[in-house]
C-alpha cells in the first residue's frame, strides 16, 4: 500500500501519476578536474546543519499548538482514505 500525503492537496481528488521523462535530454558536458576540486572544496565549507532551522524544530516540537488541528485532520483523512 502506498500513501500520498500532500495537506495543500483536497481530499478525494485523484492522484495523478509523475509525467513521463523528457525524451529530449540536455547533451552531456565535459567537467574539468580543476572545477570539480572546486565544488568539492565549496561543499567541504558548508555546515552539516542550518543552525537557525535546527533552532525552528525545536521550537515547534516544545509547542503543544503545533501541529494545528487543521493539519492533523488532512492528514488523518488522507490516512483513512488510503486505508481502504
Amino acid at each position: 500500500m502506498q500513501i500520498q500525503l500532500n495537506p495543500f492537496r483536497p481530499t478525494g481528488s485523484p492522484v495523478r501519476p509523475p509525467p513521463p521523462p523528457s525524451r529530449s535530454a540536455p547533451p552531456l558536458q565535459a567537467v574539468s578536474p580543476g572545477a570539480t576540486n572546486s565544488l568539492r572544496s565549496a561543499l567541504d565549507q558548508l555546515p552539516l546543519s542550518r543552525p537557525e532551522e535546527v533552532d525552528r524544530a525545536r521550537a515547534l516540537i516544545s509547542d503543544a499548538a503545533y501541529p494545528t488541528d487543521q493539519v492533523l485532520n488532512v492528514v488523518a483523512g488522507l490516512l483513512a482514505q488510503n486505508l481502504q
